[in-house]
């Protein structure tokens, strides 16, 4: 699979970064009297999102190229029986032609997979309008 920096990634990281910077210069630039229990209990859930999401969406990365990884070596394995087995491969190209149509016609039926990441940014910017909700940053609006 390719390991390299991908869009989503990058916003990923980016709305987590701003996520966490938003309540950090509220808690400095505050007054600590403006400062709820409901705010501290906010930014702690959302630094715990923030870190379970990451960790969770790291095993699920590595689960996805072991998977990828594990069906590339069983398709070049199967390669190599079926190119030391010749005859048997004449044989059976007929059957072969039938199951790799099939195989197509399943491939194409596979549904539409939400990427997690797009779970996660929705889920960090609702937490975040909580946040400043919480700290009244939605009262001048009022």
């Amino acid at each position: 699979m390719n390991n390299q920096l991908e869009i989503k990634d990058v916003i990923s990281l980016i709305l987590s970064l701003f996520t966490l910077a938003i309540p950090i210069m509220f808690f400095f630039i505050s007054s600590p009297e403006e400062i709820t229990i409901q705010t501290t209990i906010i930014f702690g859930v959302i630094i715990l999102f923030i870190l379970i999401g990451s960790f969770l969406y790291y095993i699920y990365v590595k689960w996805q190229n072991m998977n990828y990884n594990i069906h590339k070596n069983k398709a070049e394995i199967e390669k190599i029986r079926e190119s030391l087995n010749i005859k048997e491969l004449y044989n059976n190209m007929n059957t072969r032609i039938k199951l790799l149509e099939f195989s197509n016609k399943i491939k194409n039926r596979k549904a539409q997979i939400i990427d997690p990441r797009i779970i996660f940014w929705i889920l960090l910017i609702i937490l975040l309008l909580l946040f400043l909700n919480s700290i009244g940053f939605f009262n001048w609006l009022k």
